[in-house]
């Protein structure tokens, strides 16, 4: 993630690096000689003790992405921290209690709240354009090598939970709320860690999310959501999706022709009919609208993240910290794998 923002920054003239930091000197020096920075460091204290510093980026490993955050805040540096921001709840807090403490901007790098697309869907949701949003499905799945993918099959911070299904969770929470209840059916690895994940979220407000993150399988990769007169989907690939289908209904009422007679012979045939099958599903398509990211799909979330470090802000309205925190709740109630109750 690390050289895909450095190459997103890069179309940024607001942006400027400085220096990058990695425990790892050498490391360190290779990568910001691949990308033509003019200083690097082997700790990241070297890199905060630094005056010429706004913000910092942080793109560890996710067992330290708290600690990280922490220490950047304190220095009085804003940050951009990688999702997740937290491997719990409670470790969490701990980071939005060290932003509130030092009164400096944070906000977890969840880039696919910023895409175009995805604020339309929720503008959509927001605004009842086409009725009460009552039902969620979204989902999220590849299946990868756990060899070549290491970091995600074992130790702290690892798993489907924390790194793929936290994009379905927070679309979830902000098109129907807060959650009242999570149910979870979780599969395991055999080092213990959760690699295949279905979630039934039902939201305070009414309605309900079914959502589903893999790294085993290769899941259809969809999201639609349901309203009272209509819904909305999100184009493939879900993950960086530019276009929206919507389609409005209204509520079926009985035809004229169902009371018999020569009308509902005639519909009968048709519906017999592949071309008529056909034809009426092509009508009732709906519309499609393109909602484009530009160059880089990380580009919103990055042009966002400036706009409010130029705006001297301390939080972000399209990615709260509270909606970071109560992503983390819902990943702690999902991670014991039963019916559970949301805290407050």
């Amino acid at each position: 993630m690390s050289a895909t923002m450095m190459a997103c920054m890069a179309l940024d003239a607001r942006v400027a690096v400085r220096a990058v930091a990695s425990a790892d000197a050498a490391r360190a020096r290779a990568f910001a000689a691949r990308f033509g920075v003019p200083d690097s460091h082997g700790s990241l204290a070297e890199l905060l003790a630094r005056t010429d510093i706004d913000a910092v980026y942080i793109a560890t490993s996710t067992r330290d992405h708290a600690a990280h955050a922490i220490a950047a805040l304190a220095a009085g540096k804003a940050v951009l921290c990688e999702k997740p921001f937290a491997t719990s709840a409670e470790q969490g807090l701990r980071v939005l209690g060290a932003a509130a403490q030092h009164r400096r901007l944070f906000m977890e790098a969840q880039w696919t709240t910023a895409l175009p697309a995805y604020r339309e869907l929720l503008r959509i949701a927001a605004r009842r354009t086409l009725g009460a949003p009552l039902q969620l499905h979204s989902e999220f799945g590849i299946a990868l090598d756990p060899a070549s993918h290491r970091r995600l099959f074992e130790g702290e911070g690892a798993g489907v939970l924390l790194d793929f299904a936290v994009y379905p969770i927070v679309l979830a929470l902000q098109a129907l709320g807060p959650v009242r209840s999570v149910h979870a059916a979780i599969e395991r690895n055999a080092a213990g860690v959760d690699v295949h994940a279905s979630l039934q979220l039902v939201h305070a407000g009414g309605g309900q999310s079914q959502l589903a993150a893999s790294l085993v399988a290769t899941l259809p990769n969809r999201t639609s959501l349901s309203c009272t007169h209509g819904n909305v989907q999100l184009d493939s690939p879900v993950m960086g999706a530019e276009r929206l289908h919507c389609r409005a209904t209204t509520p079926i009422q009985t035809p004229a022709h169902a009371t018999g007679g020569a009308g509902q012979r005639a519909m009968a045939a048709l519906r017999r009919q592949r071309w008529a099958r056909r034809l009426r599903e092509a009508l009732a398509g709906g519309g499609a609208g393109e909602h484009s990211f530009g160059a880089d799909r990380y580009a919103p979330q990055l042009s966002h993240f400036v706009g409010l470090l130029d705006a001297g802000a301390l939080a972000s309205e399209l990615m709260p910290p509270g909606t970071s925190l109560d992503v983390l709740r819902v990943v702690d109630a999902a991670r014991l794998g039963a019916d559970l109750a949301m805290a407050g």
